[in-house]
């Protein structure tokens, strides 16, 4: 039960990470756009909020569907 739940930890921190680099990687598109069209960066940076889950849900659903998947096996 340990080793179950360091992995589900594991993968949730890298599902975490990823999130963030992810919602970086959007920000900064979103600031490119802004320069190139002239938009304002915050409503860009809001839109791109709008479009990624927040972590905290993400990485609970990610668990969740790892502890079904290990339950039904």
């Amino acid at each position: 039960m340990a080793r179950i739940k360091y992995v589900i930890n594991e993968r949730r921190l890298a599902y975490e990470g990823a999130m963030k680099i992810h919602a970086k990687k959007v920000v900064d598109v979103a600031k490119e756009a802004e320069a190139e069209n002239g938009d304002s960066a915050v409503q860009q940076e809001s839109e791109a909020q709008k479009v990624l889950p927040p972590v905290s849900e993400a990485a609970q659903a990610a668990v969740d569907g790892l502890l079904l998947r290990s339950s039904t096996t």
